[in-house]
């Protein structure tokens, strides 16, 4: 499950709490769950949704608490390609200068599932624990600082190792400050450091990256926001000869991954129709022994029809350069696209058909897969009640 820590306020009164539940069934076709290769075999599957946020809300403090799952019929590991545990939750403090954000979560879900394609097809449990804080203030009427900080651990099932999957932390921390140019310029300075560690101690990514930053509202309803700027990831990984069952520790193998860091966003916000297309190349942590340099593009749309209909789009391209023990590097590609229309029975009803396609590209050996997939579900939205 995830669990977003958050700190408790003085008793109040019940009217602030309130609970918005909903729940629903679906049922899903894969053609190729695990992303095979060869030898895909598809699975048809019915799974029970709920999700049940529970908010606070008053005079500069808001605060959630969210468990969410999806808990379907079918065992082994085609359960864990659907069915997953969330609890979520976040506090939020604002004053007429400042904001505090503290989130935190736990899960139980796949690897697939939350990796998308980049993990070379894999599909096994992962449970994972995050916590997150920001604090924004403003010094002027045109400039404000703010400070973020996050750490989380991902562990995965004992049989990721054969795939190369380790269990992991990671920590970042950084500042950035903003200027306000005029009405609809702003300026952004961006500095971040980082640290991603092997559970086991073997390997670990140190990383800084400084960016400068540019956002400007083009109308009322476009958006464009752009960074860009230079990331530096040293990779360590300790090297040992093995005597029957004594370890001998012979050193350190260093090697460096240095270059061009970037994110460009452009944003509709319509009545009918909004409109989000962005491209990045970052340092991420995918789950292997080494942080992954990822570029990715991405589109997602969504018109509304009318109050009945309404209908989504979003697809992600990305491509990453994952360095491995002892120098090696892991290639990958994938492409993940979706499309749903979603139907308002009635105003507490709803009925959604998504199909997707995905395909996935990795190596060294080259292995190409691509999985099709339909979901249709039905879901009800209870009214707001106070608790």
């Amino acid at each position: 499950m995830t669990l977003n820590c958050a700190i408790s306020a003085a008793r109040v009164h019940a009217d602030p709490w309130a609970i918005t539940p909903r729940v629903g069934l679906a049922s899903y076709y894969y053609s190729n769950p695990t992303l095979a290769g060869t030898g895909a075999t598809a699975t048809e599957n019915v799974a029970a949704l709920v999700d049940l946020p529970v908010t606070y809300d008053t005079d500069g403090l808001e605060f959630l608490m969210r468990p969410s799952g999806r808990i379907g019929n079918e065992p082994g590991y085609y359960s864990l390609a659907s069915n997953y545990a969330h609890l979520d939750s976040s506090l939020q403090y604002s004053t007429d200068l400042s904001t505090a954000t503290l989130q935190g979560e736990v899960a139980r879900d796949s690897s697939l599932f939350f990796g998308g394609g980049l993990d070379k097809g894999i599909g096994v449990r992962r449970d994972s624990e995050a916590t997150s804080a920001d604090w924004t203030r403003a010094l002027t009427e045109r400039s404000q600082i703010a400070l973020d900080a996050s750490w989380s651990e991902v562990r995965y099932d004992q049989s990721a190792s054969a795939a190369g999957l380790v269990d992991y932390r990671y920590i970042t921390a950084g500042p950035t400050a903003s200027y306000l140019l005029t009405e609809r310029d702003t300026l952004q300075a961006i500095a971040g450091a980082a640290r991603y560690q092997s559970l086991d101690g073997i390997s670990e990514s140190k990383s800084d990256s400084l960016q400068l930053g540019y956002v400007r509202q083009l109308t009322e309803i476009w958006k464009l926001t752009a960074n860009a700027g230079y990331s530096r990831s040293v990779n360590s990984e300790k090297v040992y000869f093995t005597f029957f069952t004594y370890n001998f520790y012979l050193g350190t193998y260093t090697t460096n991954q240095d270059g061009a860091t970037y994110s460009v966003n452009l944003s509709r916000q319509g009545e009918k129709f909004t409109l989000g297309a962005s491209a990045s190349r970052l340092l991420q942590p995918t789950g292997f022994a080494f942080l992954s340099r990822q570029d990715s593009i991405s589109l997602s749309a969504a018109y509304k029809q009318s109050d009945r209909w309404d209908y989504t789009l979003s697809s992600t391209w990305q491509q990453a350069q994952t360095p491995e023990f002892r120098g090696e590097v892991f290639n990958e590609r994938y492409l993940n696209t979706q499309v749903a229309a979603n139907w308002h029975w009635t105003e507490r009803w709803t009925v959604s058909l998504q199909v997707s396609r995905i395909t996935q590209h990795y190596g060294p050996p080259t292995i190409n897969a691509a999985s099709n997939g339909v979901n249709l579900s039905i879901s009800r939205q209870f009214l707001r009640a106070d608790l």
